[in-house]
C-alpha cells in the first residue's frame, strides 16, 4: 500500500500514431495514481496525420501534458529531449500504440517502492486487428517467434530479475549515471539502455500480472520492415557494449546462415542432405507451432507465415548490420547528444 505518491513523468514519443494516440492518452489518464503527482511529456516527431490536434484537445483538460517538437524524428532523439525537461523522481516511457491498465503505475510504485530493482515493469499483450494482425500478434507472444523474451509472454512468464523489458518504471538517478537513450540507435534503444544498466550492476524486475497492451503490425509488410531493423541496430548495440546481448539474437541469422551455406554446398557438390534436414526441421517445427497456437484452422496458414517473415527479417537484417557497420566495432562512444544532463540534474524533483 503506497503511503506517499512520488512524481512520475511518463515520456511518450510519437508520430503519426492518430489512430491509436486517443487509446494511449486515456489510458495514462484513467490511472488509479493522483494526477497532479504526473507530468506527461510527448515529444511528437512532426506528425502529418492529426495526432498532434488531438493531443492539443487533451491539453485543454490535462494541463500535465507538455508537447516537445521532435525534429529529428527519431524516438531516442525525442526520449532525450523530453528527458531533459523531466522533473519526475522516476520516468515511464510508453508508446503511441500501447496502452497501460488503469493499475499500471501505482503497482509499478509499489515495487519500487519495496526495493525490488532500478526498473521495474511487466508482460505486454500484443494485440492486431484482422486475421494476419492477429497472427502477427500470436507469433510475438510466442517462444519459437520471439526466443526467451520474457517481457512478450505473461503466460509462462515468473516473477524475477530479466535482462530487458518494455515500458519500464525507471530511477531517475539510472539517467544521472548512465546517460539517455544512444540516439544512433533508430531502433533497439531502449534495449540497449537497458543493457548499459545490468552491465552497471542495476536489477530489471519483472511481474508478469503487470501488463501493458501493445498494438502489434498489421501486415507482413511493417512486420518486416520492423524486425530487419531490430537486426539490424542489434549488430550497433552488440558494438557499442561489447558483447552480445543474448544469444537468442543469434538464432535467426544463424539458421540462415546455416541454410543458405548448406544450400550451397548442395548445388556445388550436389549434396542436399543437410540443406533438406535443416529446412525440414524448421518447417515441422513451425507447422507445430503455428497449430498449437492457433484458435482455428484459418489461423495456422498465417500464423506459420507470420514466424517466417519474423525469422527472416530479423536474420536478414543481423547480417546485413554486421556488414554495414563492420567498420564501427571500435566505436563505443555513447550518443546522447539531446539529453542535456545539467538541465536534467538540476530540475526540481516533486
Amino acid at each position: 500500500m503506497i503511503t506517499k505518491c512520488p512524481f512520475v513523468t511518463i515520456i511518450l514519443p510519437v508520430k503519426n500514431e492518430k489512430q491509436y494516440i486517443t487509446s494511449a492518452l486515456n489510458s495514462i489518464f484513467s490511472q488509479n495514481y493522483p494526477e497532479n503527482k504526473i507530468e506527461l511529456l510527448i515529444a511528437d516527431g512532426c506528425s502529418t496525420d492529426g495526432t498532434t490536434e488531438i493531443i492539443k484537445n487533451f491539453q485543454k483538460n490535462h494541463l500535465n501534458i507538455q508537447l516537445i517538437e521532435n525534429f529529428g524524428e527519431i524516438v531516442s532523439e525525442g526520449f532525450n529531449l523530453a528527458l531533459s525537461q523531466s522533473i519526475g523522481e522516476y520516468i515511464l516511457r510508453i508508446d503511441g500504440h500501447s496502452e497501460i491498465p488503469p493499475n499500471y503505475l501505482k503497482n509499478c510504485i509499489e515495487l519500487m517502492i519495496k526495493g525490488r530493482a532500478d526498473i521495474v515493469g511487466g508482460c505486454i499483450e500484443t494485440l492486431s486487428r484482422g486475421v494476419v494482425g492477429r497472427a502477427i500478434s500470436v507469433a510475438q507472444a510466442s517462444l519459437f517467434g520471439v526466443g526467451g523474451v520474457k517481457f512478450r509472454n505473461s503466460q509462462q512468464s515468473k516473477a524475477g530479475f530479466v535482462d530487458t523489458l518494455a515500458f519500464g518504471l525507471h530511477k531517475r538517478e539510472l539517467f544521472a549515471e548512465l546517460g539517455g537513450y544512444d540516439e544512433e540507435m533508430i531502433y533497439n534503444q531502449d534495449d540497449e539502455f537497458n543493457f548499459r544498466v545490468t552491465q552497471a550492476g542495476k536489477k530489471i524486475w519483472m511481474n508478469p500480472i503487470l501488463k501493458t497492451k501493445y498494438i502489434a503490425r498489421s501486415n507482413y509488410k511493417k512486420l518486416f520492415k520492423q524486425y530487419f531493423n531490430y537486426g539490424l541496430y542489434k549488430v550497433r548495440g552488440f558494438q557499442k557494449r561489447g558483447r552480445i546481448f543474448s544469444i537468442r539474437h543469434l538464432i535467426p541469422s544463424l539458421f540462415l546462415g546455416g541454410l543458405l551455406s548448406s544450400f550451397l554446398i548442395g548445388y556445388l557438390y550436389n549434396y542436399f542432405f543437410p540443406f533438406n534436414i535443416l529446412l525440414g526441421t524448421y518447417i515441422i517445427t513451425n507447422i507445430i507451432y503455428s497449430i498449437v497456437k492457433s484458435t482455428s484452422y484459418l489461423m495456422i496458414p498465417f500464423i506459420f507465415i507470420s514466424f517466417c517473415v519474423l525469422h527472416i527479417s530479423y536474420g536478414t537484417g543481423l547480417i546485413w548490420g554486421l556488414l554495414k557497420f563492420s567498420n564501427k566495432w571500435s566505436d563505443k562512444e555513447l550518443k546522447d547528444f539531446h539529453f542535456n544532463k545539467e538541465n536534467f540534474n538540476e530540475n526540481k524533483i516533486c
